[in-house]
C-alpha cells in the first residue's frame, strides 16, 4: 500500500483534516516499538504517508480517477465526522468506494462536531454510507469537548492503523514524554546554576559585544559592496551598445543578475542579498516567473547571516503567493517568522511584513480567523514603530479589509479600505499602487451591493493609475482589467467586455499560467461573454479551461462554472450532459455560497431551461417560475443574470 490512510472530509472541515494529516505524518513512533512486525512490515520511526486530496491532487487532470486510485492505495480510510461530512455527497461516495474494495473493517472515524446516531438530522455526524449493506458503526476517536482530546484521538487512530493496542501505544508514548520532561528538567537545573556565575556572565557579555561588532562590520562591508555592484550595473563597457536604442530597467536588471550568477562567489552574503533584491525588483515589474526562478536560486547560496536568510525566505514566500502557490508559501512565511523570532538582529523590522504575508496566504486558503489574528498583530507592531499614518499600517488595514470582504462584512471592509486609502493618498499620492488596490476593494464592495455604476467608475479610475505606474502587461493590471470586464458583463455590455477580458487573460497566462486559482475567474468571465455573443464553441473551450484550476483549488467558482457550462450543453441538445453537470454543481454551489439564495436558484434556473429543452416542459417550467424571483431579488432586469432568468420565463409565456 502506498498510503497508511486516506483522509475523507467535507471542505468545511478542512482545518481538522489538515491537523489530522499533519499529526499522522509528523508523529514519531516510540523507539521501543520500532522494529516490531506491524501491518506494513517492521515498524519504522514514522507511518507511511497519509493522503489528503488538497495536498495530493493539485496537478491531476482527472480528479475522480485520482481519488479512486488513492483509495485503492490506502490501507485505512479515516472519515472526519461532522454534520458537514454526514451530508457530503463526496464523503459518502468515498466510503462506498472503499467498502466496495472489501475493506470496511479498515474504516475509522474522527468525530469533530455534531452527535452520532442523533435524533436531530441536523446534528447527525456519521455519514449514512457507513451503515449501508449492514454496516455497523466503525471504531471512532472523538475530539469534541470533554471527549478524547487531540492527543488521545491521534493515538487511537495511529494504533488502529498499525494494528497495535491503544493502551500499549499510549503507555510507550507517555514513557517517552516522561523521559523528555526529565531531560528538560535536568537541563533547566544546569542552566540555573550556570547563570549564577558572574564571571561566566561577563564572558558571555563580552562575546556578545564582539559578535555585534562583527555583525556591524559585515553589514558595512555588505552595504559598500552593494553600492559598488549597483553602480556597475549601469556601466556600459562598450558605448556603442546604447547608441540608437533605449536602455530599459529590464536590461539593467538582467545584466545585474548575470553578474551575480557568475561573480561574487567569495562573498556569499553579498551575493545572496543582491540576488534577493533583484528578485524583488523582477516581481515589482510584474515578471513573476523570472523573480521566482532567481529567488529559488538564492536558497542554494551558503552563508551564515540569519538576517539575509530571513529576507530570502520572505521574498520567496511572497513570490509563491503571487503565483498562487498558497500551500507552498505558507511554510516559507512560517520559517521566515521563526528565523526572525529566534535569531538576534535578524531583521525584526521585517516581522510585520512576514505576518501580513502569512495572513494573506491563510485568507486565500480559507483560514480567516488565524489570518485576522496575524494581521492585527502586524498592525499593532507597525503602529508602535511608525505611528498611525504609514504605508505599512495601510497594508495591515488592507489585509483586514480583505478578510472582512471574504466573510461578507461589507461595512467593515469599506471602513478599513477607506482608512487605508486615506493613508496611501497622504503618504504616497494618488499614483500609489496601494491606493489603486484600495480603490479596487471599494469597487468590489460596490459591486457586491449591486451598485454596478459605482463599481465600474472605481475600476476605471484604477485602470488609469495602473497603466501609468505598472505598465501595460503587469499582472496587477490584468486583475483590474478582469474586474472591469466582469462589471461590464453584468451590465450586459458584452461587446465592450470581450476585448478587456481577452487582454486580461493574455497577461495572466504570461505571468501566472493556466493553473493559478485566479484563472478560474479569468477563463469563466470571458466564457460567459463569448456565450452571450453567440460564440458557443469558444465559450465551451474556456469553461473547460476554467474547470481545471477551479477543481484543483476547490475554488468557490466551481459550481457556477459547471452551471454555465451545463447551459451551453443543453443549448446544443446535450440534455443528459447538461443535467449531469448540474447534479454536480448543485451541492458544490450550496456549500460554497451558503446564504446567497440566488446562487442555488441560478442552478435551478439553468436546470429548468435544460428540462424544457429536453421535452420535460412542465417540470422545467415549475423550476423556472420558482427560481426567477430569487434571482430577481439580487439582479434587476437589466443585468446579465436578471435578464436571462426573465427571458427564460417569458419564453414559457409566463409573466416577465
Amino acid at each position: 500500500m502506498r498510503y497508511s490512510a486516506f483522509v475523507s472530509y467535507n471542505y468545511r472541515d478542512r482545518q481538522w483534516a489538515k491537523w489530522l494529516h499533519r499529526s499522522l505524518e509528523t508523529y514519531r513512533i516510540p523507539k521501543r516499538l520500532q522494529g516490531r512486525e506491524g501491518r506494513f512490515g517492521p515498524i519504522g520511526p514514522r507511518l507511511p504517508p497519509a493522503f489528503r486530496d488538497r495536498d495530493e491532487l493539485a496537478a491531476s487532470a482527472d480528479l475522480g480517477r485520482a481519488v479512486e486510485e488513492a483509495l485503492r492505495e490506502a490501507d485505512s480510510l479515516i472519515v472526519i465526522c461532522s454534520p458537514n461530512g454526514a451530508k457530503s455527497k463526496w464523503v459518502n461516495e468515498e466510503i462506498r468506494f472503499f467498502t466496495a474494495l472489501g475493506r470496511r473493517d479498515r474504516i475509522r472515524c474522527l468525530i469533530v462536531d455534531g452527535e452520532p446516531n442523533s435524533s436531530d438530522p441536523e446534528r447527525e455526524c456519521l455519514p449514512p454510507a457507513l451503515f449501508e449493506d449492514g454496516g455497523t458503526e466503525p471504531l471512532a476517536a472523538d475530539i469534541r469537548k470533554h471527549q478524547d482530546g487531540k492527543a488521545s484521538a491521534r493515538l487511537k487512530l495511529i494504533a488502529s492503523i498499525l494494528d497495535l493496542s491503544y493502551d500499549e501505544l499510549r503507555q510507550r508514548d507517555h514513557a517517552r514524554r516522561q523521559r523528555r520532561l526529565a531531560l528538560w528538567a535536568a537541563a533547566a537545573s544546569v542552566a540555573l546554576v550556570l547563570t549564577t556565575g558572574l564571571a561566566i556572565f561577563a564572558l558571555i557579555s563580552r562575546a556578545d559585544a564582539i559578535r555585534q561588532r562583527d555583525v556591524a562590520r559585515q553589514r558595512t562591508l555588505t552595504a559598500e559592496r552593494t553600492v559598488d555592484f549597483v553602480k556597475s550595473m549601469f556601466e556600459v563597457s562598450d558605448p556603442s551598445e546604447a547608441r540608437g536604442r533605449e536602455i530599459k530597467a529590464r536590461d539593467v536588471i538582467d545584466r545585474g543578475v548575470e553578474r551575480i550568477r557568475t561573480g561574487l562567489k567569495d562573498e556569499p552574503a553579498v551575493r545572496a542579498e543582491l540576488a534577493v533584491t533583484l528578485g524583488e525588483v523582477y516581481g515589482s515589474l510584474g515578471l513573476f516567473q523570472q523573480s521566482d526562478r532567481l529567488l529559488r536560486w538564492t536558497l542554494g547560496i551558503k552563508h551564515d547571516q540569519p538576517e539575509i536568510t530571513a529576507r530570502q525566505l520572505l521574498a520567496l514566500a511572497d513570490s509563491r503567493f503571487k503565483l498562487g502557490d498558497y500551500e507552498g508559501a505558507q511554510p516559507l512565511y512560517r520559517r521566515a517568522i521563526a528565523t526572525v523570532e529566534t535569531a538576534k538582529a535578524a531583521r525584526e523590522d521585517l516581522l510585520p511584513r512576514m505576518l501580513i504575508g502569512l495572513a494573506e496566504t491563510l485568507t486565500a486558503l480559507g483560514e480567516g480567523d488565524e489570518a485576522d489574528r496575524l494581521a492585527r498583530r502586524a498592525l499593532q507592531l507597525n503602529r508602535a514603530q511608525y505611528g498611525a499614518s504609514h504605508p505599512e499600517v495601510a497594508r495591515d488595514l488592507e489585509s483586514l479589509a480583505n478578510n472582512a470582504f471574504g466573510r461578507a462584512d461589507y461595512a467593515a471592509a469599506q471602513r478599513l479600505a477607506e482608512q487605508a486609502l486615506a493613508i496611501r493618498l497622504q503618504t504616497e499620492g494618488n499614483m500609489s499602487p496601494g491606493a489603486s488596490d484600495d480603490i479596487t476593494m471599494l469597487g468590489a464592495i460596490a459591486k457586491q451591493r449591486g451598485d454596478l455604476a459605482t463599481a465600474e467608475r472605481r475600476f476605471r479610475s484604477r485602470l488609469a493609475i495602473d497603466e501609468r505606474v505598472l505598465g501595460a502587461n503587469h499582472p496587477d493590471m490584468a486583475s483590474t482589467l478582469n474586474n472591469l470586464g466582469r462589471v461590464l458583463l453584468e451590465r450586459r455590455a458584452y461587446s465592450r467586455a470581450e476585448p478587456i477580458l481577452e487582454r486580461a487573460m493574455r497577461i495572466n497566462m504570461l505571468q501566472r499560467g493556466e493553473e493559478h486559482d485566479d484563472m478560474a475567474f479569468v477563463f469563466s468571465n470571458l466564457a460567459i461573454v463569448k456565450a452571450a455573443l453567440g460564440k458557443r464553441a469558444e465559450a465551451e473551450r474556456l469553461f473547460d479551461l476554467a474547470l481545471r484550476p477551479a477543481r484543483a483549488h476547490q475554488h468557490p467558482a466551481l459550481g457556477p462554472i459547471l452551471a454555465d457550462l451545463a447551459a451551453l450543453r443543453c443549448a446544443r441538445r446535450d440534455t443528459a450532459g447538461g443535467l449531469a453537470l448540474l447534479d454536480e454543481a448543485a451541492p458544490i454551489t450550496a456549500e460554497a455560497y451558503a446564504g446567497q439564495a440566488w446562487r442555488t436558484a441560478w442552478v435551478d434556473n439553468v436546470r429548468g431551461e435544460c428540462l424544457v429543452e429536453g421535452g420535460r416542459r412542465a417540470e422545467g417550467a415549475a423550476l423556472l417560475r420558482r427560481s426567477e424571483p430569487l434571482i430577481a431579488e439580487r439582479w434587476p432586469a437589466g443585468t446579465h443574470y436578471g435578464a436571462i432568468a426573465r427571458g427564460r420565463l417569458a419564453r414559457l409565456g409566463g409573466t416577465a
